[in-house]
């Protein structure tokens, strides 16, 4: 089973280029995963007002945790991928350097399919 974090960027991303994450990360793993973000990333969501975010997290089937709420969204994301050793999904080229400097593996985008990251 391979267990994803994604990043709020990512959901940005699926919503703006109308993409199925779910069909895109089934392409990708060819088996089952799961997928989880962080509540600061919902919140994130939420407060840039995308009326699409509700019906995004229903269909994915998305878990959103509750994951050291002291620390910036960035760092929580990290940590949280650390703590489970879970795959972060993002777009974020600052995330994703400090994610290979700590050994986290990262997916990301190559136009509209999903790619592995380099470690």
């Amino acid at each position: 089973m391979n267990d994803v974090v994604i990043d709020t960027n990512v959901m940005v991303y699926c919503f703006d280029n109308k993409l199925d994450l779910r069909n895109l990360l089934d392409d990708f793993f060819q088996s089952g995963f799961s997928i989880f973000t962080i509540k600061k990333c919902m919140d994130e969501l939420l407060s840039i007002k995308r009326p699409d975010v509700q019906r995004f997290f229903l269909a994915y089937a998305i878990n959103v945790v509750e994951f050291n709420a002291n620390k910036n969204t960035d760092d929580t994301l990290l940590d949280f991928c650390l703590d489970k050793n879970y795959m972060l999904f993002t777009e974020d080229k600052d995330l994703r350097s400090k994610a290979k400097k700590l050994g986290v593996k990262t997916l990301g985008f190559d136009g509209r399919t999903v790619k592995m990251g380099k470690l």
